[in-house]
């Protein structure tokens, strides 16, 4: 039998020889190459979960915590908090914005919940440069962005890190309105769902569909671009530059869309099983997505196809999944790079 602290401290050596090995390749990535860090954590105790997350390259900074509590007054009752933290420096503008909403929900069953919400976000745009967009310029200043909302979450995935069966999915409606105090009104729609299934032995397909539609109306004038959608990137489609598959404004800088078109197919098995309990998996992939200013623009997708490695990270209570992607573009989008390696700390899927 093989000894049980030998396996331990193998699984590190490999783990950290990993790290040791991609540190040079992150090193040599300019600073606004590394889109694809981050970092997200969660915690349950009881009727409480815990969760956090993070992102920090070059001068972009986005940090996210929030709790939820389950059972309230020992009925199907939850209560969902969060709050989020952004900041921006940009060519074209600075950006900073503080927000987050709280809400009251429903628990169907074990796997569906439906959440009612209320969202105020505050958006600083500052530092705009001597050639910025009017996307940009026509929301210079204090913004601020108040909106109702409906959230249907199914959850019936068999495992929250390694899933081989079951689905993930959330539809999202909102509106949001100027007489809450905002300074916007426009309605959203929004739809992410992932299918999980196990075939040829322990191979784990997973199919995800993103869609998502924003729309203004009343007096005001366009959607600001902190709302709209963009395309490109490590949880999106991989291969290209974050941002890349969105729409353009004045000299080539990313103004966002009002819709979204993403598509990923993955397929995962775990190797090494002995050696790392399960923890390691390989995975192919291959993603096609964009963001378009309207419907009539639809198709031209952006694609991506490639391979990478899942490891489940276990700190104590904090669970994770460190993941690495290496992606390259199938199409001509005027990329300096044809390839892209993407490092992240949890699973967008």
């Amino acid at each position: 039998m093989v000894n049980t602290a030998a396996l331990s401290l193998c699984r590190r050596v490999c783990v950290s020889l990993v790290l040791f090995l991609c540190a040079p390749v992150w090193a040599d990535e300019p600073q606004a190459e590394r889109i694809g860090e981050s970092a997200a954590l969660e915690h349950q105790a009881g009727r409480v979960k815990l969760k956090g997350s993070g992102k920090i390259w070059g001068d972009v900074v986005r940090l996210k915590g929030g709790a939820e509590v389950r059972r309230l007054f020992n009925s199907p009752l939850f209560f969902a908090g969060e709050t989020r933290f952004d900041r921006e420096e940009r060519l074209p503008y600075d950006l900073t914005h503080w927000g987050g909403h709280v809400g009251l929900g429903w628990v169907f069953n074990d796997s569906t919940s439906l959440l009612a919400k209320y969202r105020l976000d505050s958006y600083k745009v500052f530092n705009t440069g001597p050639n910025v967009d009017p996307a940009f310029l026509a929301v210079a200043g204090r913004n601020q962005v108040t909106a109702l909302g409906l959230v249907l979450r199914i959850d019936s995935r068999d495992d929250e890190f390694y899933p081989t069966s079951g689905v993930k999915a959330k539809v999202e409606g909102e509106l949001a309105l100027e007489p809450l105090g905002g300074d916007y009104d426009f309605g959203r729609l929004h739809a992410d769902a992932a299918v999980y299934v196990t075939r040829l032995e322990k191979v784990t397909f997973v199919e995800r569909v993103r869609v998502g539609w924003v729309e203004n109306f009343g007096d005001t004038d366009g959607v600001p671009f902190f709302e709209r959608y963009f395309a490109g990137g490590p949880s999106t489609v991989r291969g290209h530059r974050s941002r890349w598959l969105t729409p353009r404004g004045l000299e080539q800088q990313f103004v966002g869309g009002e819709i979204l078109v993403v598509n990923n197919l993955e397929a995962r098995r775990p190797i090494f099983e002995t050696l790392f309990d399960r923890r390691l998996s390989a995975a192919l992939f291959f993603d096609a997505g964009r963001a378009y200013r309207r419907f009539s623009d639809l198709g031209d997708f952006g694609y991506g196809v490639g391979g990478g490695l899942r490891y489940v990270v276990k700190l104590g209570p904090l669970q994770g999944v460190l993941r690495t992607d290496y992606a390259f573009s199938l199409d001509d989008e005027g990329d300096d790079a044809s390839s892209k390696l993407h490092v992240t700390f949890g699973m967008p899927f």
